[in-house]
């Protein structure tokens, strides 16, 4: 009896890799920063923004903020900010196996050609490449496991559209993209005028 083959569109959708560059792989979803932090996530935001917001104009300050607030609001601005970013050259394959197990869970991806499914794989991680390979696994494996929502329910037959992983990859990442650019605007900006 003939032992069945793994089928060769992962192998083929994978980039090689050096030693060098698996030693130097990106965030995973065990090891991201703690999504909230009190003190840079909800105090200082709470005390240091104006309620005033004039029209076309960015937010503004109602008071400046400290040595301590800009300090930790710098380290949280670094903390996030590898999280937040890009997948390189370095998380290819990671990205690259996401899609190829989430696709194959899907019947109607099984029964295509080898080609058909690695061009979808390259295509589907080409619009993917502004977001982080964490982001893509976690929505990767909850696609996977879950199918994509359409007309109020879960769809296990066809695949999602790239629309329909970027949604959910946006979904994932959200928490941690709102986080850093709240760090981001706080540093950026300036204090109001006295009234």
């Amino acid at each position: 009896m003939e032992k069945l083959k793994a089928p060769s569109v992962a192998s083929r959708a994978l980039a090689p890799a050096s030693d060098k560059q698996l030693q130097k792989i990106g965030l995973t979803s065990d090891s991201l920063p703690p999504v909230s932090n009190p003190l840079t996530d909800v105090e200082i935001p709470r005390s240091a923004w104006s309620n005033w917001r004039e029209a076309g104009k960015p937010r503004q300050l109602r008071r400046s903020l400290t040595e301590v607030e800009c300090t930790a609001l710098e380290v949280r601005r670094m903390e996030l900010a590898p999280a937040v970013q890009p997948f390189g050259n370095r998380d290819v394959n990671r990205v690259a196996l996401a899609l190829t197990d989430m696709f194959g869970g899907f019947p109607s991806m099984r029964q295509r050609d080898d080609a058909a499914v690695l061009a979808r794989i390259d295509g589907a991680r080409h619009v993917l490449s502004e977001f982080p390979a964490w982001a893509i696994e976690k929505a990767c494996s909850y696609i996977q496991a879950n199918g994509v929502w359409r007309d109020g329910a879960f769809d296990r037959q066809w695949p999602p559209s790239d629309a329909e992983i970027v949604q959910e990859v946006r979904q994932k990442l959200r928490l941690y993209s709102d986080q850093y650019q709240s760090a981001v605007n706080l540093l950026a900006a300036t204090v109001e005028a006295p009234r």
